[in-house]
C-alpha cells in the first residue's frame, strides 16, 4: 500500500465505499437484429428428439443466463511523440476502443452458436459475397456490474455493436463431460457508462437554469 496504514483503515475505506465489487456477479443486455429461425435445425433437432417448442422463441434472458464471462471494455488515448527543445513529449490525436470477448456456454440445441451465426449471416452474405448495410446488423449491447442485492452499480454501453468474430468450437475424444464453449469478438462504435449518461443530463439541466 501506498501509506503505511493498516488493515483496520482498509476496512473502513471498503466499508464506506458499500464493500469491494464482485466479479461473477454481472448481467447482459443485447437487443439482437432480427434471427430468422432455421427450419431446418427445427426439424434436425426434432429428429435428434432435443426440440422444445420454445425453442423458437428468443428469451433475451437466455443470452445472460447462458453468458459465462465477459468484460467491460477499456479506452486507450492515442498519441504520437512531438519534439521539441531536443526532448520528445507525448500529443494526443485520437482515442481507441477495446473490442469486447464474451464466452457462452453451449446448450443441446446450440442455441446461442446459432444465434452468432446467423448475426453474422444478417452481416455478410455469404452466397452473394455482398455486404448489407450497417444499419441493419448493428445493435446495443449492455454490460452491467451488479452488486449482492442484483442491482446495477455500473452499466456500461456498446453503441452499434456487432460480431466479428465467433470463435471455432474444440470437439475431442478426451473432453469427457465437459461443457462446450463459444467465444465471440464484438466490435462497436463507441462506449459510455452509467456516469456519462449522469453528466449529460446534469449538463443539460444546468444549462437551461443557466441560460
Amino acid at each position: 500500500m501506498a501509506l503505511p496504514m493498516g488493515i483496520d483503515t482498509l476496512k473502513s475505506t471498503i466499508g464506506k465505499r458499500t464493500g469491494v465489487a464482485k466479479s461473477n456477479r454481472f448481467a447482459i443486455y443485447m437487443n439482437l437484429p432480427l434471427v430468422s429461425i432455421n427450419p431446418t435445425k427445427i426439424l434436425t433437432n426434432i429428429v435428434s428428439g432435443n426440440f422444445n417448442p420454445m425453442q423458437v422463441f428468443n428469451d433475451p434472458r437466455d443470452i445472460s443466463l447462458l453468458c459465462e464471462s465477459c468484460s467491460l471494455p477499456g479506452r486507450q488515448i492515442a498519441t504520437n511523440e512531438h519534439f521539441t527543445r531536443m526532448k520528445a513529449i507525448k500529443k494526443t490525436y485520437g482515442y481507441l476502443n477495446e473490442d469486447v470477448t464474451f464466452s457462452f456456454l453451449l446448450t443441446g440445441d446450440y442455441y446461442m452458436k446459432g444465434v452468432f451465426d446467423s448475426w453474422q449471416g444478417s452481416i455478410v452474405n455469404y452466397e452473394r459475397g455482398t455486404l448489407n448495410y450497417r444499419e441493419d446488423y448493428t445493435s446495443n449491447v449492455v454490460i452491467q456490474q451488479l452488486n449482492q442485492q442484483n442491482i446495477p452499480i455500473y452499466t456500461c454501453t456498446l453503441r452499434n455493436a456487432f460480431p466479428t468474430t465467433v470463435s471455432s468450437i474444440e470437439l475431442a475424444n478426451s473432453n469427457d463431460n465437459q461443457i462446450a464453449r463459444v467465444s465471440v469478438t464484438m466490435s462497436y462504435d463507441d462506449w459510455d457508462d452509467n456516469a456519462s449518461f449522469a453528466g449529460a443530463a446534469i449538463g443539460a439541466i444546468a444549462s437551461k437554469l443557466l441560460g
